[in-house]
């Protein structure tokens, strides 16, 4: 099945015990494989993480 548009988002999450916002969400991530990541983000709310993966597909979905 031949695609379009493809895209990329890699999210590594972990723990830091120790602080106020334990959650660490490194993201990278991009809407045009052949040109490589194009923005790496790293957020402490799980709201937040949500809210860019949303963005990113609508992102990917949009007329180019």
């Amino acid at each position: 099945m031949p695609t379009d548009r493809e895209g990329l988002l890699i999210i590594r999450a972990y723990v830091e015990e120790q602080s106020a916002s334990p959650l660490r969400a490194h993201i990278r991530l991009t809407t045009d494989v052949s040109a490589g990541f194009e923005r790496t983000v790293t957020l402490a709310e799980a709201a937040a993480v949500g809210t860019l993966v949303q963005a990113w597909l609508r992102e990917l979905l949009a007329d180019p």
